[in-house]
C-alpha cells in the first residue's frame, strides 16, 4: 500500500519540485486538494505502470473466464480425430 497524502493547490505551487521528488523517491501518492475538494492524485511512474499492468492482467483473466463460459457447451474433438478425417 502506498503512502497518501494530501495537498493543497497551493502547497504544489510552493513546493511543486521538492513534492515530485519525493513523490518518485518514496513511491507516494499525492491527493491534489482544492477548498478540500479532490482534483487531482499525483503517483510515481513506477506506481502507475504497476496499475496498468495489474488492470490489463484482471482483464485478460476477465475475457479468459468469459471466453471459457462463452464455449463451455461446445463439443471438443481430439486432435487424432481431427487429423484423421473422423471430424
Amino acid at each position: 500500500m502506498q503512502t497518501v497524502n494530501i495537498k493543497s493547490v497551493s502547497d504544489i505551487r510552493k513546493n511543486a519540485k521538492q513534492i515530485f521528488d519525493t513523490v518518485k523517491a518514496k513511491d507516494e501518492v499525492v491527493v491534489v486538494t482544492r477548498n478540500s475538494d479532490q482534483l487531482s492524485v499525483i503517483v510515481s511512474p513506477g506506481y502507475f505502470q504497476s496499475m496498468i499492468d495489474e488492470n490489463e492482467s484482471l482483464w485478460e483473466e476477465l475475457e479468459m473466464s468469459r471466453s471459457k463460459k462463452a464455449t463451455k457447451s461446445e463439443k471438443v474433438y481430439s486432435l487424432d480425430d481431427v487429423k484423421s478425417g473422423k471430424v
